[in-house]
């Protein structure tokens, strides 16, 4: 039996105001907020936090990692990798990634599930993560949503959603597009696209399921579809016929706005809050024709923890002040340019101390040294060390706020703090203003993208507060 084990959501907590957006373009829906990344996260980074959210640090034992965006920020280097690193996912796995059409979450989740219905691997983590580019003052700005879902597949008791059954079939559709080193997302005719694209390509994903397995919507007790706005998602319940209790009484893109291919993953989850024993659930993803995957929920979905849903992601939100905040994190305002340079052979000398948080305890005096280096700082041992993984939770000991460095906020907080268990991490404060920070302050690490040096992205650690 293959299916759903577990599922994480991560929302960046900074959020676009409607009435900020308004206020600088005269236009723009006033109550609005979307979630929108810093200037120091992208794809990768929130991938790696829906992976490790509310999950123990170094424990993640998957066989797969199936990636999906249509934002990578690679396009010729393997970003799974990056998150795989980052993760701490086993060295010896299978990493793939999928792109290009917004159903690619759906085509990783069918691909995950076939692999371990053959037996060629156990378990698997699929994860979305979004960051569709927008014009500043187009309709997309405040419509578009940053995100992440991660969707762990198994087999055994543990399973609390079986999937059973897949349908996919494609059409040429030129609905919405973006051509290679373009920064904003196209489209055509609204209209045609919403009865023709969206709403029919829908139908006849979720039909082609329907008939391909004799079920009838009466047999449905969840669905599930992709829907850029509120408008097209109510057209498509009305389309589809479907008992009003199919459909979730908030849809998704109500909450957030268009997540993209995180869409699928996250609505899917909401409905697995609401599912019981035996009952039935399809999700589908739209693009150029469409993916649908039918799904039963088993008896251990009851005495499952639902912690990580969509809600909890929502808890923390932080909402941007000012337009030129929105334009320093995108680099669209002007600024001096700072050409880091950075070395390859470096960065994967130290690649396990800098992306999976490697360090060294003393054999003699059990020292815990980050990064490490020759000689203990606690016995003045030279090159006696087991490598442990370094805590992500501890308390600031000191720190200094730095003017110089080009920033968002006009400022660094460089933070030295005592880590959980032995250690101690020096490095950048983020999602924290200046007076907040106290000595003694909780924070854990979290991935993020330091800067682009010598043409490439350069992802560390950094702290924000607990």
């Amino acid at each position: 039996m293959a299916g759903i084990t577990d599922f994480k959501i991560y929302i960046p907590p900074y959020r676009l105001n409607g009435e900020i957006v308004s206020s600088v373009w005269g236009r723009g829906n006033k109550k609005a907020s979307r979630p929108m990344m810093s200037f120091d996260e992208d794809t990768n980074t929130m991938a790696v936090e829906s992976i490790l959210r509310n999950s123990t640090w170094g424990k993640i034992d998957v066989d797969a990692l199936y990636y999906a965006s249509t934002s990578f920020p690679y396009t010729e280097k393997s970003n799974a990798s990056i998150v795989a690193e980052a993760a701490d996912l086993k060295s010896d796995i299978f990493t793939a990634e999928f792109s290009g059409s917004l159903r690619s979450s759906t085509t990783a989740l069918k691909s995950a599930t076939e692999s371990i219905k053959a037996g060629t691997i156990k378990s698997a983590v699929v994860v979305a993560s979004e960051s569709r580019p927008s014009y500043p003052g187009s309709p997309d700005e405040l419509s578009l949503c940053d995100c992440s879902a991660a969707i762990f597949v198994g087999d055994g008791d543990k399973v609390i959603a079986e999937i059973e059954n897949y349908y996919s079939w494609s059409e040429d559709f030129v609905d919405r597009w973006r051509l290679p080193g373009e920064t904003s997302i196209s489209s055509g005719d609204a209209k045609f696209i919403q009865d023709y694209g969206y709403i029919r390509q829908t139908v006849a994903t979720i039909d082609g399921l329907l008939k391909k397995t004799g079920a009838t919507p009466e047999d449905i007790a969840h669905i599930v579809f992709y829907s850029p706005d509120i408008r097209t998602s109510k057209a498509i319940n009305k389309k589809l016929g479907f008992p009003e209790s199919s459909y979730l009484p908030s849809p998704v893109v109500e909450k957030i706005g268009d997540a993209g291919t995180v869409m699928p993953f996250i609505s899917l989850i909401e409905s697995l809050k609401r599912a019981k024993p035996g009952e039935y659930i399809i999700v589908t993803g739209h693009g150029s024709g469409g993916d649908a995957i039918l799904l039963r929920a088993t008896e251990h979905i009851l005495n499952f923890d639902c912690n990580n849903d969509l809600e909890k992601a929502l808890q923390k939100q932080i909402p941007l002040e000012n337009y030129g905040k929105i334009l320093s994190n995108f680099g669209i305002t002007y600024e001096d340019e700072i050409s880091p340079f950075t070395s390859p052979s470096i960065l994967w000398k130290e690649n396990r101390a800098n992306m999976r948080l490697l360090a060294g305890k003393c054999k003699i005096c059990s020292e815990i040294q980050y990064p490490r280096q020759q000689v203990c700082n606690g016995c003045g041992t030279r090159d006696q060390w087991d490598e442990v993984k370094l805590p992500r939770k501890g308390k600031i000991f000191t720190f200094v706020h730095d003017y110089l460095p080009p920033s968002p906020d006009g400022y660094i907080t460089m933070a030295t703090a005592d880590m959980e268990g032995g250690g101690r991490f020096y490095g950048q404060l983020t999602e924290c203003k200046k007076e907040n920070v106290k000595i003694g302050m909780e924070v854990e690490l979290t991935f993020r993208m330091l800067h682009k040096g010598d043409g490439f992205y350069n992802y560390f650690w950094k702290f924000r507060p607990l």
